[in-house]
């Protein structure tokens, strides 16, 4: 019988340029802003609060754990949706940066703040060149793929396009207008911060929507863990800070509501993966694909 051949590899290039970096960047990031959430005056590129530092915090951790995962990916399959999410968020927190630039400690400060600034302001225009390369070189990359036919149940398709649609929409309001959210947030809350609040809710809503498009969830299984890791260390953040947290306002719920939700599918697609598309479950692979 003939072998059957590889499916469409992970370029070297885009490994070694985008994900590998990218998941030591976010672990970086989420060891200076969750266990010390109360500290990012003297610590990280701008202050804020400890509510939203542990937030921000969750989120790098969980992209951290997708990025580790999808760095020893071997097929393309597996790791593009990380790779849109993960530009698309790496443009949407270049631009909270650049509109909010006079937030970050740039001119001065305590010297990790300082360096902490300035190396997030150039890891951030450094992204887009760089994935750009990566990205040509994955095109570069051929070789089959993996059938991909509709498998996803209308009870498991339904609630990640919705909670991604509401998530997408969420992350525009808040990028768009910071201002007005900033004077009503349930905590102290400058404009960047809500910008980046907007950014994180919207990368995950467009990896959801794109998940579902997949339509096997064995192939987005570390966005899943993502999810998971994102929703625990969210909500026990706002355990932890509780008392910083005016509960009366709306947003602090829709903040529970938010990573709950993302817990919740985070577990879900886990679980469900395991039952549509269990690990033994490969199907031949079809011609070449050309994107």
């Amino acid at each position: 019988m003939p072998s059957t051949p590889p499916v469409r590899p992970v370029s070297p290039v885009l490994r070694t340029l985008v994900l590998a970096p990218l998941a030591l960047a976010a672990a970086w990031t989420f060891l200076t802003l969750w266990p010390a959430a109360g500290s990012t005056d003297s610590l990280f590129a701008w202050a804020m609060s400890p509510v939203t530092a542990t937030l921000l915090g969750s989120a790098y951790g969980g992209a951290a754990v997708m990025l580790l995962l999808a760095a020893r990916a071997r097929s393309w399959a597996e790791v593009r949706v990380v790779t849109a999410a993960s530009c698309l968020l790496m443009l949407l927190m270049l631009a909270a940066t650049l509109a909010d630039r006079a937030a970050l400690h740039l001119h001065g400060g305590p010297v990790l703040g300082f360096f902490g600034a300035w190396g997030w302001l150039a890891v951030h225009l450094a992204a887009p060149p760089i994935g750009l390369v990566a990205l040509g070189a994955q095109y570069l990359t051929r070789g089959p793929a993996p059938a991909r036919t509709p498998r996803l149940p209308w009870w498991v398709a339904g609630p990640m396009v919705s909670g991604g649609a509401v998530l997408v929409l969420l992350g525009a309001v808040l990028a768009l207008r910071p201002e007005g959210f900033a004077a009503h947030w349930p905590w102290t809350a400058r404009p960047l911060d809500i910008r980046a609040l907007g950014a994180w809710a919207a990368t995950f809503g467009a990896a959801l929507l794109l998940a579902s498009r997949e339509a096997e969830l064995r192939r987005v299984r570390s966005g899943m863990a993502a999810l998971v890791l994102t929703g625990l260390l969210g909500l026990a953040g706002l355990v932890r800070y509780g008392s910083r947290i005016a509960w009366h306002q709306p947003a602090a719920w829709v903040a529970v509501l938010v990573l709950t939700a993302l817990l919740g599918l985070g577990l879900c697609g886990y679980g469900v993966s395991a039952l549509l598309d269990p690990p033994g479950d490969r199907r031949p692979p079809r011609e070449v694909e050309l994107a």
